[in-house]
């Protein structure tokens, strides 16, 4: 009896292991979709933050936001960020340009010095403009490279009363393996609206580093798009944080592709 039992535990273990995901999908699949439910053509917004740290400084400040499908990928944009208030960053402006099989171009203009810079590789775990958030951050913030990742799909998690995917994100090209400030992410993909709830970014030591959370789901104005109105990014390890509010979320066929070059930047 007590042979059967071992034997009936061993089958149900095997059975187990090669079934699979519970959702039937792989961690890349769900990647996948996830990157079809945000595709856009162009967005165009008003962003503003607040850094705050733990001792209780409060930093506000404001952007606006445009977002170009490129043809330099099957899924890559081009991203300009503009400070307008307060006086002291106003005109200040950044440009990601995303392309497949090398780098994404970072540049960085500031009024004072009256031309841009280039971001380099190994400086994109700088944070951004004060934020909890880096260079890196912005590179993936439209869409990554999924063929410079491992992905695997580690079960299902109710966040905020949704149903979601978990799946972790652990780099496996050489370059972004060295260049990334992140060993590893974890990743909750709402399964009804394909939607990333929270993600938990892990250092290079394996220990959690920075939590986002994204809120306010609502749909932007001339596209079937949703995304956050507002999203949150917390330092786990030093307890600060940044507060994103999005207003005026829109999709518009105007944009011009010489918005997204450095001549444009400098033209400010």
């Amino acid at each position: 009896m007590k042979t059967h039992t071992i034997q009936f535990m061993v089958l149900i273990w095997c059975i187990a292991f090669t079934a699979g995901p519970v959702s039937g999908q792989t961690g890349l699949e769900i990647m996948q979709k996830y990157q079809d439910a945000t595709r856009t053509e162009s967005l165009r917004s008003v962003i503003v933050y607040e850094n705050k740290s733990k001792k209780g400084r409060v930093q506000e400040r404001e952007m606006e936001q445009f977002i170009l499908k490129n043809d330099l990928g099957e899924n890559t944009y081009n991203l300009l960020l503009r400070f307008n208030a307060p006086a002291d960053v106003a005109g200040t402006a950044t440009l990601t340009i995303q392309q497949d099989g090398s780098e994404d171009e970072q540049w960085l203009y500031l009024p004072a010095l009256g031309n841009a810079r280039r971001i380099s590789p190994s400086k994109k775990t700088n944070r951004f403009m004060g934020t909890e958030m880096t260079y890196e951050d912005l590179s993936n913030y439209l869409s990554e490279p999924l063929e410079k990742y491992a992905y695997t799909y580690t079960g299902d998690e109710m966040i905020d009363g949704k149903a979601c995917f978990r799946v972790t994100a652990e780099p496996s090209d050489p370059e972004l393996v060295r260049n990334s400030g992140y060993k590893f992410r974890e990743m909750w993909i709402d399964q009804g609206t394909l939607q990333n709830v929270k993600t938990v970014f892990y250092d290079k030591k394996g220990e959690p580093l920075k939590e986002y959370h994204a809120y306010a789901f609502q749909q932007v104005e001339g596209a079937e798009l949703l995304k956050p109105g507002r999203i949150v990014m917390r330092n786990l390890q030093t307890g600060n944080l940044t507060e994103v509010r999005y207003f005026d979320m829109q999709s518009t066929g105007d944009m011009s592709k010489d918005l997204f070059t450095r001549a444009s930047l400098e033209s400010e």
